[in-house]
């Protein structure tokens, strides 16, 4: 069972919700994900949880990290 990571530096655009939703595409069945977010907004903290959900993600666990960043961990469940 891969761990996938993806840093978003910045705030969030259009292309990055994109990226977002395609490196999703890569997560396997069971496999992990994480994404850390440089800039926190609670707009894009929502758009982020939805997409995931819709793919077929549970979110296991979220909030600040050690160096201060946003991360969204889950894991595909289909």
């Amino acid at each position: 069972m891969p761990d996938y990571k993806m840093d978003v530096n910045g705030g969030l655009g259009l292309s990055d919700y994109s990226n977002i939703f395609d490196y999703m595409g890569v997560v396997d069945r069971n496999d992990n994900f994480t994404i850390t977010l440089d800039s926190v907004d609670k707009n894009d903290i929502n758009i982020i949880t939805s997409m995931l959900k819709d793919s077929n993600f549970s979110i296991l666990d979220e909030g600040i990290n050690q160096t201060g960043k946003y991360y969204i961990n889950a894991n595909k469940q289909k």
